[in-house]
């Protein structure tokens, strides 16, 4: 059986993983060009909405844009926030997916390493008039971030689909699991790549690879629970 092209390692994953690294880096360089700037996460900015934070706001904002171009119709994709009452603006048949749908839920993790992230990578300081570039900055890598740990979905299944008994014969037991997933020569070269990249884009190379290997971490994980989603199908 040929295999669905979202699935191929090579050809489609791997490609996609690496333009999602160069966004990453990108956005990441961009933020540390602005102070800490503590207050855009903390609620009292948003005059509409003052119990929520400048970031929750924005990142919602464009997470409802993205919504209703149907983004999020994608078993793939994963939002921060609820846009499951945003109606498309454009006639869109959700597309046949070749993964199941499994909401990852990582958001709220993602953006609470991010957030310690910021004080250890961006200068100490206040500085009100630079708080919409900061969340910009914010939301392009918290984006790129949330997109490039739920391709573990597509790779989870690919590797599903190579050696589905050897994955139920696990009886989704993490630690023989992670036998199957985990390659730590890849893992490597994704170290690698972002540490190259950060160079490029004077970036710290230190602060590019802690990003990474949380996202790797984070992708494991959801590798782990979309397995154990696929083990408990009927055979």
């Amino acid at each position: 059986m040929a295999i669905h092209p979202d699935l191929d390692l090579q050809a489609t994953i791997r490609p996609g993983l690496d333009i999602l690294a160069n966004e990453i880096i990108i956005a990441l360089k961009k933020r540390t060009r602005f102070s800490s700037n503590a207050a855009v996460y903390e609620p009292g900015l948003v005059t509409a909405r003052p119990g929520q934070s400048l970031l929750h706001y924005e990142l919602a904002q464009i997470e409802r844009c993205h919504a209703e171009l149907g983004r999020y119709s994608f078993a793939a994709q994963d939002a921060y926030s609820d846009v499951s009452d945003v109606q498309r603006v454009i006639a869109r048949e959700a597309p046949a997916s070749p993964v199941r749908s499994m909401p990852s839920g990582v958001g709220a993790r993602i953006i609470e390493f991010y957030r310690q992230w910021v004080v250890r990578a961006c200068p100490v300081g206040d500085n009100r008039n630079t708080y919409g570039e900061t969340v910009t900055a914010d939301v392009a890598a918290l984006l790129a971030m949330m997109e490039r740990v739920n391709l573990g979905k597509l790779v989870a299944e690919s590797k599903f689909l190579e050696m589905p008994d050897a994955f139920r014969e696990t009886g989704g037991d993490r630690d023989q699991m992670l036998e199957f997933i985990v390659r730590k020569d890849r893992e490597e070269k994704v170290l690698q790549l972002a540490a190259n990249l950060a160079e490029h884009y004077d970036l710290e190379p230190a602060r590019a690879v802690e990003v990474f290997e949380f996202m790797i971490a984070v992708t494991v994980d959801i590798e782990v629970d979309y397995l154990r989603l696929r083990i408990a199908e009927p055979t």
